[in-house]
């Protein structure tokens, strides 16, 4: 059986975000059912292969994956991995895929370089149009728009089983063209949900998402099961009783939910 399980759909910092006192935040602080994880997904096959290494790692596996797959070089992405590191799982050449961008990053700055000089991990690049076969799952992966901050690319991933596929795509600038097409092109997508409008963020011009609002209409046309993750702190979403969540599902879409699961 090959299936996914949603493991976080927060933006980098998760729920409560440090520093934040909006109702969001100040929910989750009193109530742990609002707390929410950064985004990543776990791939069930013939081993548990984990996308995106967010500093909520630890909460959301009880065993260390059998590979990674990371997006991009951004605090809710990739700093899991020091939790394969000697002073945690201490991890023996768990295979990580990433750009060749990002394979530097980690190579070339302590401590995540300490991961690849104790043998912790095992580098390995994958680029426009390459594959991964697993056991009756491939993933291929995409390169999509992103905010370079660390100019290293930023990667979707498109995980095929035997009767259904599926996209992972957390982090886009705008839903391009070719964005569109990947993801009319799967059974269920994962979409950039970070921003419901753009006036939740006073420097959202430095951040840029498309925000979900807009994005309604673009995609209505779209068959593919949609549900928005990688949501931030700021998102009215989040709430499952505001104005905004009962919207986007009047309008057939859904925010995507830890722990649910879907048969590939």
């Amino acid at each position: 059986m090959v299936s996914i399980e949603v493991l976080g759909i927060a933006q980098d910092a998760g729920v409560p975000h440090i520093g934040c006192q909006c109702p969001n935040c100040e929910t989750a602080r009193e109530d742990p059912e609002r707390v929410r994880y950064s985004s990543a997904i776990r791939l069930e096959d013939d081993g548990h292969y984990l996308f995106d290494a967010t500093p909520d790692i630890r909460f959301q596996l009880s065993e260390t994956p059998d590979s990674v797959f990371l997006t991009h070089a951004h605090l809710g992405h990739l700093p899991g991995l020091l939790f394969l590191g000697r002073e945690s799982a201490n991890a023996d050449e768990i295979p990580v895929y990433c750009t060749e961008g990002l394979a530097d990053v980690i190579r070339e700055n302590v401590p995540l370089r300490l991961l690849v000089d104790e043998g912790n991990i095992d580098l390995r690049l994958i680029d426009d149009g390459s594959g991964v076969s697993l056991g009756e799952a491939s993933v291929t992966a995409v390169p999509v728009e992103h905010r370079e901050t660390v100019p290293t690319g930023t990667l979707a991933y498109r995980i095929d089983g035997p009767d259904r596929s599926l996209l992972y795509m957390s982090d886009i600038d705008k839903l391009t063209t070719d964005a569109l097409d990947l993801i009319r092109n799967v059974d269920i997508a994962l979409v950039d949900g970070t921003f419901w409008s753009r006036d939740e963020l006073d420097r959202v011009e430095t951040v840029p998402h498309p925000t979900v609002k807009s994005s309604l209409d673009v995609l209505a046309a779209v068959d593919t099961e949609i549900l928005f993750t990688h949501l931030n702190h700021t998102n009215p979403l989040l709430d499952p009783e505001s104005d905004a969540r009962k919207h986007l599902e009047e309008a057939g879409f859904s925010v995507a939910k830890e722990g649910k699961t879907f048969d590939l």
